[in-house]
């Protein structure tokens, strides 16, 4: 089965907290073929990662790598941070799934990463990782919800 979803990768956005490291759930391009642990990813089209390429020696966050091995087809990946911690409370720009690469802009929301766009190599990058479940307007949401733009989220930076 191709991990196409949020939960079909870990049942929280963050499996482990590490000794200098967070495991969490990430986007990613389909890779079209297996990638395994410890192979290094960089930053790709809306929010997603894509495994690293020498032709992209200035890409952003090389300190993202695959935790648990990648098949043909996934979508979402358990990918580890190297370095992370994770802000409370931030406020996103868009309403984004759990995963999604961000960036924080001048105006201090987050929004969408992409690898074409100037501005999101050039600030912060973070990955959104929580809450997974809450209840929003007497809803209860789960890990597979987007987040909304009303809503205090958790960013892994």
């Amino acid at each position: 089965m191709a991990k196409t979803a949020a939960s079909d990768v870990w049942v929280k956005p963050i499996k482990t907290i590490g000794n200098g490291y967070i495991d969490l759930i990430m986007r990613c391009q389909d890779q079209q073929a297996a990638r395994y642990a410890g192979t290094q990813m960089e930053l790709h089209d809306d929010g997603t990662f894509t495994i690293y390429a020498t032709a992209s020696p200035d890409a952003p966050l090389a300190h993202v790598i695959v935790a648990e091995d990648i098949a043909d087809d996934d979508t979402y990946f358990l990918g580890r941070l190297i370095g992370a911690t994770i802000l409370h409370n931030q406020k996103l720009a868009a309403a984004y799934q759990i995963g999604t690469a961000v960036y924080k802009t001048a105006a201090g929301t987050w929004t969408v990463a992409d690898k074409d766009a100037a501005t999101s190599l050039l600030g912060k990058i973070g990955i959104v990782c929580g809450p997974a479940d809450r209840i929003t307007s007497a809803a209860v949401k789960d890990i597979d919800d987007a987040l909304s733009a009303t809503e205090p989220v958790d960013i892994c930076v």
